[in-house]
């Protein structure tokens, strides 16, 4: 095991999810979140140690720690509320700023409790002093290198000046907590100094403590090993309609519950209505979005004469239809605000499809959204994919739902002799 240690790095997608710090909200400068590295698509904090200095005998190799969750705190010094119900906030914490991205749940709580509103939710202004914990999204990767900070074999590909923003779950104005700054400063300080001395913990510190049998399953050949019931197409484990098992490789079993509309009877309104502007969608000069049609189809490596067109939409054409529109407030009109928990409804919607791989967010200043059905996304994507380059819309994609798809991919090939 120590052996086949040496060969393993932090950012090995097998193990990042071992590390605690990895699913923890770590407190971070925002100069040093816009430049963290991307290293094998991966935000990393990149720290040398004492001995990795040019003068010491003994070059240790950085620690590379990965993370996706941050805790920031900064002024705010610019507000944007977008239509489809998203806060827009540019925080600014004196050594560099970034644009956080808020959709505030304060009115329903997911539904959960229908409590009647309060106040007024978002109660914050330029000016405000907050702290915001969210996860980190990098929405364009730099330049290029290749590094060999961990063995001469395993080289990493590394991008540097990405593009990041936050998509915050919580943002909270701190205005009255006069010592709040230099608290979030200390910390982190103190974070930087835990990863230089090696007491935070990677994946590959993590695997020493486990099992044998534990490791063995971690590197069986990335979970190739799947049982019966794992062809979607022949479950018979819930009522999915063969059209979106078929279109999207999908099944409700493994959806991400809404408490608000727990038999997705808007999902599944939602996702034919989708399918059926697919199969309209025949040229790109009948489609208003016919350029990011284009940019979609050059980043799945396709040409645009010889592949069937991807959908793009928008949250306020799907919000403002009328099927769906009354479908939605009759799924939530016994609840004591049903205006406010129909659009939260669709709000929710849409984000628990794009947790699941059907949507991804193509375009924040448009708001358009791609449908990543297996026709006219994901099969393009990997017939024609180049190693290593990977679509920002597919990196949202899960590892185990792409690797089931990649499955079936490779097995629709074998019996078609592709």
């Amino acid at each position: 095991m120590a052996a086949a240690l040496d060969y393993l790095s932090n950012v090995d997608h097998r193990t990042i999810g071992l590390s605690p710090q990895y699913w923890a909200h770590t407190p971070l400068l925002i100069g040093d979140l816009v430049s963290l590295p991307l290293i094998n698509g991966v935000d990393c904090f990149v720290s040398c140690t004492s001995s990795s200095h040019e003068n010491d005998a003994i070059h240790e190799p950085p620690q590379i720690i990965p993370l996706s969750k941050v805790v920031l705190q900064g002024v705010i010094t610019a507000i944007d509320r977008r239509p489809n119900g998203c806060i827009l906030l540019v925080l600014d914490d004196g050594t560099g700023s970034i644009d956080v991205r808020y959709w505030d749940d304060s009115c329903n709580q997911s539904g959960a409790f229908d409590f009647m509103e309060l106040q007024k939710p978002a109660a914050f202004a330029i000016g405000d002093y907050c702290e915001v914990l969210g996860k980190i999204k990098s929405m364009t990767a730099g330049a290029k290198s290749f590094c060999k900070w961990v063995n001469p074999a395993n080289s990493l590909d590394v991008r540097l000046e990405c593009v990041r923003e936050v998509h915050a779950s919580s943002v909270c104005v701190m205005n009255q907590d006069m010592n709040s700054e230099v608290v979030h400063w200390f910390k982190c300080l103190k974070f930087t100094q835990d990863v230089q001395q090696h007491k935070i913990k990677g994946g590959k510190d993590v695997l020493p403590l486990l099992s044998d049998s534990i490791v063995s399953s971690i590197f069986s050949a990335d979970y190739t090993v799947e049982s019966e019931s794992g062809n979607i197409l022949e479950r018979n484990c819930c009522q999915t309609p063969q059209r979106f098992k078929r279109a999207l490789l999908y099944c409700h079993c493994e959806a991400t519950i809404e408490t608000l509309d727990p038999i997705f009877r808007y999902r599944d309104a939602l996702l034919n209505k989708l399918l059926d502007m697919e199969d309209k969608l025949q040229t790109q000069s009948r489609s208003e979005y016919h350029s990011y049609i284009e940019d979609c189809i050059d980043l799945l490596g396709c040409n645009s004469n010889s592949t069937s067109l991807p959908l793009l939409f928008s949250f306020e054409s799907i919000y403002k239809d009328e099927d769906l529109s009354s479908l939605a407030k009759d799924i939530v009109s016994s609840t004591l605000v049903p205006e406010a928990n129909a659009r939260q409804l669709v709000q929710n919607t849409f984000r628990a499809m794009a947790n699941d791989g059907l949507i991804s967010l193509f375009d924040t200043d448009a708001d358009l959204y791609l449908l990543l059905s297996v026709e006219r996304v994901i099969e393009p994507y990997l017939r024609n994919s180049l190693p290593g380059a990977m679509p920002f819309f597919i990196r949202n994609i899960s590892k185990k739902r792409m690797n089931r798809l990649k499955r079936w991919f490779e097995s629709s090939c074998d019996s078609t002799m592709c």
